[in-house]
């Protein structure tokens, strides 16, 4: 059987088809697709706009037609800190399910790390392996020492809350940076993270940490730098980031859409490297909704699926009342 799961997140809405068993919780993915959507623009620190709420709306509708296209039977939207965590959320998910008729199930951060973990599950064959995915609005771990749910760690921050909270424009100035790094650490601390020795490989996942990846490695190749992902070379990278003049054309050039969260978010993943010091980093090519599979599969999350033959509702704007001119009685 084919399942799908779309995901909105603070940077666009992207889709996963996949065929698999339930019994099994095994799946393999058929399909991915996203659409990019710099949510941020339309975010003002508190609520999205309505312009913003159309562009979702846009994109759910591009998947919902994907996902019966392909024949899929079953599938799912979630969301994570990045509707979760804004004032306006019951009207955004009321536009969306009177105009596409998809309803959105809500992970909170300990499920959506719980939920990278299962996707990932492959990198247990290493040994002291750290899992990192750095979203919009908050930052999971998975320590794969530890499979329970409850040893899930999720930081009530991510790069866009950071933005907000230190009046960063896109990118951050040096003493803006020295918040952030001093920020992190704090929260670090706070969650009792472990620190250097405990790890000897981080796993990377999700859309932010690919966008990261790409342009380090666009950046190592324009220093004649060797690709691999080094720490040393990432510091170089992060420094380079805050004062270069050629840094807006090279993230324009592999990573658009993460224009206002990458900057911020390279400086977040910057400090948990320097925590752990790793020997190796891994990208991850699996994440949340993978993952999510998996948990409604193993009867460890109740989703609420979309009705997949139902017809999309029938959307017809409202017409607003002319209003007569009075007349001029000179």
């Amino acid at each position: 059987m084919k399942y799908a799961v779309i995901d909105l997140s603070s940077t666009g809405v992207s889709t996963v088809i996949a065929e698999g068993d339930k019994a099994t919780g095994i799946f393999s993915a058929l399909y991915k697709d996203r659409t990019n959507i710099a949510v941020a623009d339309y975010f003002d620190g508190h609520s999205i706009s309505g312009r913003g709420i159309e562009k979702l709306i846009d994109a759910l509708i591009n998947a919902r037609s994907t996902v019966k296209a392909m024949g899929v039977d079953e599938y799912y939207c979630i969301s994570t800190a990045a509707l979760r965590n804004i004032d306006n959320i019951e009207e955004v998910a009321e536009k969306i399910r009177m105009r596409t008729g998809i309803v959105i199930n809500y992970l909170d951060g300990v499920t959506e790390a719980y939920c990278d973990f299962l996707s990932n599950r492959k990198y247990m064959a290493y040994e002291k392996v750290i899992l990192i995915d750095i979203g919009g609005g908050s930052v999971e771990l998975c320590d794969f020492k530890k499979d329970s749910k409850d040893d899930m760690v999720c930081l009530d921050f991510g790069p866009i809350k950071l933005r907000n909270k230190y009046a960063v424009d896109i990118y951050p100035t040096e003493e803006q940076s020295k918040h952030i790094k001093k920020y992190v650490r704090k929260k670090s601390d706070e969650a009792d993270l472990p620190g250097k020795n405990e790890f000897t490989t981080v796993v990377l996942v999700g859309s932010i940490n690919d966008a990261i990846y790409a342009a380090y490695s666009e950046y190592c190749e324009k220093e004649k730098l060797n690709p691999e992902f080094d720490y040393v070379n990432y510091k170089r990278f992060c420094k380079w980031l805050l004062s270069s003049s050629d840094r807006t054309r090279l993230i324009m050039k592999v990573a658009p859409e993460k224009i206002h969260v990458l900057p911020v978010a390279a400086i977040v993943l910057k400090e948990l490297l320097k925590r752990f010091k790793p020997d190796n980093v891994m990208i991850s090519d699996c994440g949340v909704k993978e993952g999510y599979l998996s948990l409604v599969a193993l009867g460890e999350g109740t989703g609420i699926p979309v009705d997949i033959k139902g017809e999309m509702p029938i959307y017809t704007p409202e017409t607003p009342t002319p209003t007569r001119k009075k007349k001029n009685k000179n």
